[in-house]
This record gives C-alpha cells, structure tokens and sequence, in this order.
C-alpha cells in the first residue's frame, strides 16, 4: 500500500472564487461616496476611475491578501475589545462613513499596517488615519476617537543601497511594539470642526458631480510630489495622464495647502492622559 500526496490547488482556487465575489460586493457604486473615497491621501480621480472602468481594476492575489488580512485582524480585534458596535453606518448627506468600533462615547479606526517604521504625525501614512477618524468624529458629533495601529513587522533598519536594491536587517534585540494607540480629541466646539465639515461636503460634491456628468478632468491629479509612489503602478495611469485631461481649478485643488501642515493646528504628544 502507498500514501500518495499531491499539491492541489482546489481549495485554494474556491477560496480565491468566493473572496472574489465577497470583494466585488463591496465595490463602490456609482451613487455612493464613502469617507475612504474622498481623503486628500487617496486619489479622488481613481474612485472616479473605478466606478466609470471597472473591468481596469483587476483583483490580484495581492489585494485579495491583504483583504484577508484586514478583515480577519478587523474581527480579532473588535471581539478582543468587546466596547461597541462595529461598523455603525452613520450618513452626511450622500456620504457613508462605516467606522471600525463606535459608542456613545467615542471611535476607534483599526490599521493593520506593514510599515518598516513606527508611524507618527510627521507621516503621510498617520496624518491619513487622523483625517479619516476627524471626518467620522465630525460625521458622529463625537469629540473623543483612537487610532489604533497594528504592525506586522518589525522595524527593519536600513544598511546600504546598490544596483541591485536596498539591504536592511531586523535586530534579534528589538523589542519594539507590534500595536499603538492614539487618542484623538476634537471639542464640538472647535472652529476646526466646521473646516473639516466644509472639506468634507466639498471634495463629496466634486466627486459626485464629475461622475455625473462623466467628467473626470474637474478632479485633481495626485499632486506631483507623490505620483512615483502612488501613480506609478496604478492600472489607469496612462488613461488618467497621457489622455485624460485636467481642469485649472482641479490643478489648483492639488496645490492647496493641506490643514494639517498649518502649524499648531494639531497638539501631537507621544501621551496624555485621560
């Protein structure tokens, strides 16, 4: 008698099938603009892009991953921390925001990161997890959220470049954390409010109308500090810069000055009290 054993790639294959179908189902609509859709981090012209050319935006083994991966740490950890409803749908107008974790008191926005670096408010990365908690505080009325970070690996230390690529080395000694928290305290009172407000509504009416009118040149391009890393690999690039063109206004819109580099607009401590 023999034991005969052979890859098979079955399971794996009805896997990728269902996660394929679970993930076109959460595919944005051509009526509905959620938060993630409108940050000033994101590309407002891909959202544009993904819901206009669809069949561009190809699910890889990559993204289905790295959706496994969130969704499966978004779960872990809104059962471990046991303090509120996940995934409430709160609305401003035809905007929907889905925060991780709310109560009636604050919210907390979970982020699975692969960042070689602890993360703070001099990253583009974190100023976008601020931005988008800011928006649902101003969505919810709310004044007091937490950014909840947790990093997959360690810090990797940088040693030298060459042709070939970079070489880092992760210490054995390293006893960083593998999850940080921050707390986010907006007043209901506080002029800034009102500011994220009107970005808010702005940036929704842009998006909405230039998908209406199937427009996408009234939207801005990624502005051209950030293209070779946020472009560079994207599956509309050519259409979104060699054909597609784009308004003065829009171009205008990308050079703006971002609120959060308007100095002691944010009070960042590496810890507070309650």
């Amino acid at each position: 008698m023999t034991i005969i054993i052979r890859k098979d790639y079955c399971l794996f294959d009805l896997m990728k099938k269902n996660l394929k179908e679970h993930y076109e189902s959460k595919r944005r609509l051509h009526n509905i603009i959620h938060v993630s859709d409108i940050l000033p981090s994101n590309c407002i012209r891909k959202q544009y892009y993904i819901r206009k050319l669809p069949e561009m935006n190809i699910l890889t083994d990559e993204s289905i991953l790295h959706f496994i991966r969130g969704e499966s740490s978004e779960f872990v950890i809104t059962k471990l921390l046991n303090i509120g409803v996940a995934q409430t749908e709160l609305k401003i107008e035809e905007l929907i925001a889905h925060p991780d974790i709310m109560n009636e008191e604050f919210i907390i926005e979970l982020k699975d990161t692969t960042s070689y670096k602890r993360l703070d408010i001099n990253d583009k990365k974190f100023k976008s997890y601020l931005r988008q908690l800011l928006y649902y505080l101003v969505i919810s009325g709310l004044e007091k959220g937490i950014i909840f970070i947790k990093y997959i690996n360690e810090e990797l230390k940088f040693i030298k470049s060459d042709p070939e690529g970079d070489y880092f080395f992760r210490s054995n000694k390293s006893k960083k954390q593998e999850i940080e928290s921050w707390k986010v305290f907006l007043p209901k009172d506080d002029i800034i409010r009102e500011i994220l407000k009107n970005e808010i509504i702005r940036r929704k009416n842009l998006l909405l109308k230039a998908i209406t009118e199937n427009n996408v040149a009234i939207l801005p391009r990624i502005h051209e500090s950030r293209r070779d890393v946020v472009c560079s690999k994207c599956e509309y690039y050519k259409i979104c810069m060699e054909k597609d063109k784009e308004t003065y206004d829009a171009i205008d819109i990308a050079k703006e000055l971002d609120l959060f580099d308007i100095n002691g607009l944010i009070d960042f401590k590496s810890s507070f009290g309650d």
